[in-house]
């Protein structure tokens, strides 16, 4: 379902918002903010040219954490996760990803600046990528 890490490292944060960009400038994409949250603490935060705050990026990885699940997910099944509708700590949408470490929620991946499941796709892409 999502990937799983056996570990992770503030460096594996690093190189996953510089994957991300590097696909935003390969594939020509608007720009776009990048945060890592792991293990109580933003490890990476990068927002790009022209992008400003961070209340998406917050409210992306809040309904991870709450969820257990992608944005995505949430979207996709938002019948079940109505209470979340009305309420501006949380958004219903793509852009936020889990990170499990084993079958821990430890963080979340968050990307925001483009259409909500271009947003998933950009962070599916990057963690693919950087499996090699």
């Amino acid at each position: 379902m999502y990937k799983r890490f056996k570990e992770f490292h503030n460096t594996d944060a690093l190189a996953f918002g510089l994957k991300v960009l590097e696909i935003v400038h390969r594939k020509q994409l608007k720009p776009v903010r990048i945060r890592v949250f792991y293990d109580g603490d933003v490890v990476f935060q990068y927002l790009m040219d022209d992008k400003k705050g961070e209340e998406w990026l917050i409210r992306k990885q809040n309904t991870v954490f709450k969820t257990g699940h992608s944005g995505m997910y949430v979207y996709e099944h938002a019948e079940e996760y109505k209470e979340l509708e009305n309420d501006d700590n949380y958004v219903i949408c793509g852009g936020g990803y889990p990170l499990y470490i084993d079958d821990t929620l430890k963080g979340a991946f968050i990307v925001s600046g483009l259409a909500h499941d271009e947003d998933h796709q950009l962070i599916v892409d990057a963690l693919n990528e950087m499996e090699g």
